[in-house]
């Protein structure tokens, strides 16, 4: 019990420093809206391309699948950002990362707590993207109203994938040097394209294609498209049912965690050998 609890308040402190060193350069209102300038308006934008390429705005059903995969990808960026981030941070810049290391609470812990204020963020953002969507664009939610258990429960469990990819971000950046973060937005626009995000599956190229069967993330915005407005809107697994869809979810979720533990054990190693641990690259 006393583990749980110092594991616990460990958590809630690593929560704290997530929000002060993101936004302690601003009020928090100012810095709340400035941060989620950048997803916003990278939805809008997609969703008035579409708009102006097409030229009428009568397919609701492929603005729905834009708003739905958008929605979900503000997490993937964000937690990508904040495990990612964190490593480098601590590393390079505050010189403090050999000292988290070896402190008696686990390091994924630290991490996500350190970036539950970008988790925050994302939630603001994927609300504000889904409402705009509804208010602005005339995108009508399911006839028979929204899933909300269905959404609710894929929610959980696509954070939960979310977090094990960061996890493993976590564990390449350990790796690299202070450059490493380009990975992070690399790896970020990468899992965009092949999630079906914004271009059905259908559309890419088989190899891609099957790459992206492989992600929990394709199968979490399905889900989302499924619940908030209807089957119409799922276009990246067009006749794909709901159980099936929730299977292959939890499947792939498992997966990622697996693979998660397994290659963080393997970077860990690494990074224990090659002295990446206190390693700071001054360029």
């Amino acid at each position: 019990m006393q583990s749980l609890t110092h594991k616990y308040q460990a958590f809630k402190a690593n929560i704290s420093l997530g929000w002060k060193m993101d936004g302690n350069w601003a009020p928090p209102l100012v810095y709340l809206f400035l941060a989620l300038l950048s997803p916003a308006a990278g939805v809008m934008i997609l969703v008035f391309m579409y708009l102006v390429i097409l030229g009428d705005s009568s397919d609701r059903n492929f603005i729905a699948f834009l708003m739905a995969g958008s929605s979900v990808f503000i997490y993937v960026r964000m937690v990508l950002q904040g495990y990612g981030w964190a490593i480098v941070e601590d590393r390079e810049h505050y010189k403090l990362l050999r000292y988290i290391y070896i402190a008696p609470v686990p390091l994924p812990i630290q991490l996500f707590g350190r970036s539950m204020s970008k988790i925050g963020i994302a939630t603001v953002g994927a609300t504000l993207t889904i409402l705009a969507g509804w208010l602005f664009l005339d995108i009508p939610f399911r006839a028979d109203g929204i899933d909300w258990s269905m959404f609710l429960g894929g929610f959980a469990v696509g954070l939960v994938s979310c977090l094990a990819l960061g996890w493993i971000l976590a564990g390449v950046m350990l790796l690299t040097d202070r450059m490493g973060w380009v990975l992070v937005e690399g790896i970020a626009g990468m899992l965009f394209l092949l999630s079906g995000a914004v271009i059905p599956l259908g559309i890419l190229p088989g190899y891609l294609a099957s790459i992206g069967k492989l992600l929990p993330l394709t199968y979490w915005s399905e889900l989302w498209r499924h619940t908030l407005y209807g089957p119409e809107a799922a276009l990246s697994l067009p006749g794909m049912e709901l159980p099936e869809i929730w299977l292959l979810l939890l499947v792939s979720t498992f997966a990622t965690i697996l693979i998660a533990f397994i290659w963080n054990g393997v970077a860990d190693r690494i990074a224990r050998k090659w002295g990446r641990i206190e390693a700071e690259t001054f360029y």
